[in-house]
């Protein structure tokens, strides 16, 4: 009882921490966002986004948004550096930047925005590209069950055909381009007539379904992409396809093109806080399958120690990261240490196992899949592949601190580290471990009272009748000074229960 009070407050006090830190988070966005006085009118913003695209990064360029808008620029140039990320943030980003309201935004790209990161360069109303710089290939993908990756379904594909072409309409970028970069099945030419020199672009169908009279005023034509691949350009060809404005080497070089070398332009940056919660996202799973080990041991192991603080620390570490980005909300966590309780009642109260740990372990997998995805029933296929995924995630999670379990019990003995910790030699006659005689009449003694003269974990002392008796208990642990009560005796073997 006392192990589940020490666990059952520790993690009383983990919650007061996480609630801590969520609370510094919070400050430390709020103090972010505190715009400055005396902005000079004409004021330039810069926006870098890197790396992965997910919830931590949509939530930093909305606090970078916002200081830019107090700031009062009237450009901000989101600084391009992605090979894409997770669809739905994608879609929050873009929106995001397409609905900024008097102030116009340069999507400027040094190297790559593929994949998430084009449509949200598409969302900008200007493109601007280093020369080696690439942009495209915006397929829709999740983990498929037999590995590897597959293409989400169409109704997926259709809200992002939709996207790209609503932006791309917006801004003034070639539509069917843009739905090119979505889904191989179109075929796109750009054809040259009388009527239209500059050129337009028609997909291979309609070119197909053209009678000979419109054939004939066609004076060139030019394949773009054909069907079956994804459109994915490089600064020239992005350029001469009207979605680069144009070329530059580097920001320098635009902010000059664009008659601001004279700007100091702010650069917003990430804060500690945001890309601290961007690695603890990625890591997530690895420490739910270690704080779940790491508490399994705690659960078999007497007393609280190492292992229990790493398992709370780890656990604690998933849902900090979860929360912040606007996944793991109460209900869930809650639901999860409900599971961690049953699981520890099971271990530590109930022999066997089954009644409260199959549904322990089922709250658990509930609160762990739902803390990773920011719905509760799927409503969209792509919610539906999101649920299949965050499953997946969370099982290997569960296997592998399984794995980490059995190779514990079965290593941890020869590590120098640990074999402290763990009886690694035999208790033999040999080596002069005799067991005690126990009193003459010792059949009689089953159901007699006593006091445990140390704690029982689960082996130990106990004084029966003024007579000092070696005893086990059946798997619990007994305080020194509580009162037992023998239930059993085999041979020299004495079972004893807390009273």
């Amino acid at each position: 009882m006392k192990k589940f009070i020490n666990i059952f407050l520790s993690l009383l006090i983990t919650h007061f921490i996480l609630a801590q830190l969520v609370t510094a988070y919070a400050e430390d966005t709020k103090d972010s966002t505190v715009p400055k006085e005396n902005v000079s009118p004409g004021k330039v913003s810069i926006i870098p986004l890197s790396g992965m695209i997910d919830g931590g990064i949509y939530n930093s360029l909305t606090r970078r948004v916002e200081i830019a808008k107090e700031n009062g620029s009237n450009l901000i140039i989101f600084e391009l550096d992605t090979y894409g990320g997770q669809l739905e943030p994608a879609f929050e980003i873009s929106e995001h930047i397409s609905n900024i309201k008097n102030t116009k935004t340069i999507a400027f790209i040094p190297t790559k925005a593929i994949s998430a990161g084009s449509l949200i360069a598409i969302s900008c109303n200007e493109i601007y590209m280093a020369p080696q710089a690439e942009l495209g290939d915006c397929e829709p993908i999740v983990p498929s069950s037999e590995g590897g990756y597959k293409t989400v379904g169409e109704k997926i594909q259709t809200v992002l055909r939709t996207k790209f072409r609503k932006f791309a309409e917006k801004n003034g970028y070639p539509v069917l381009l843009a739905e090119a970069m979505v889904t191989k099945e179109i075929e796109v030419y750009r054809v040259v007539t009388e009527e239209r020199p500059d050129g337009y672009y028609i997909t291979g169908r309609e070119l197909k379904e053209m009678n000979d009279k419109e054939k004939k005023k066609l004076k060139s034509k030019k394949l773009i992409i054909e069907e079956g691949k994804l459109l994915t350009m490089y600064a020239k060809e992005a350029y001469e396809y009207q979605f680069a404005k144009e070329i530059v080497e580097d920001r320098n070089s635009l902010l000059k093109l664009l008659n601001l070398e004279n700007v100091t332009p702010d650069i917003l940056e990430t804060n500690w806080s945001e890309e601290m919660v961007r690695f603890l996202g990625r890591i997530a799973p690895v420490l739910l399958g270690i704080g779940l080990a790491a508490l399994w041991m705690e659960f078999k192991s007497p007393g609280f120690g190492l292992p229990g603080i790493v398992g709370i620390l780890c656990l604690a570490i998933v849902f900090l990261s979860k929360h912040l980005v606007g996944l793991a909300e109460t209900p869930e966590i809650i639901i999860f240490f409900v599971g961690i309780v049953l699981i520890a009642v099971e271990i530590l109260f109930i022999p066997g196992f089954g009644i409260a740990g199959i549904p322990g372990i089922i709250l658990i997998l509930i609160g762990a899949i739902l803390s990773f995805q920011d719905f509760t029933i799927p409503r969209t296929p792509y919610d539906v592949d999101l649920l299949i995924m965050n499953i997946f995630t969370v099982m290997c999670s569960l296997i592998g601190s399984g794995i980490a379990i059995f190779l514990m019990f079965k290593f941890m003995p020869g590590m120098p580290l640990f074999n402290r910790l763990v009886l690694t030699t035999s208790e033999t006659t040999q080596s002069g471990f005799v067991i005690p005689s126990q009193p003459a009449g010792g059949s009689d003694l089953t159901g007699a009272k006593g006091m445990a003269l140390t704690a029982l974990h689960p082996t130990g002392k106990i004084e029966v009748n003024n007579n000092t008796l070696d005893v086990v208990t059946d798997g619990e642990f007994i305080e020194k000074g509580q009162t037992v009560e023998i239930i059993e005796i085999r041979g020299n073997r004495i079972v004893v229960k807390a009273l």
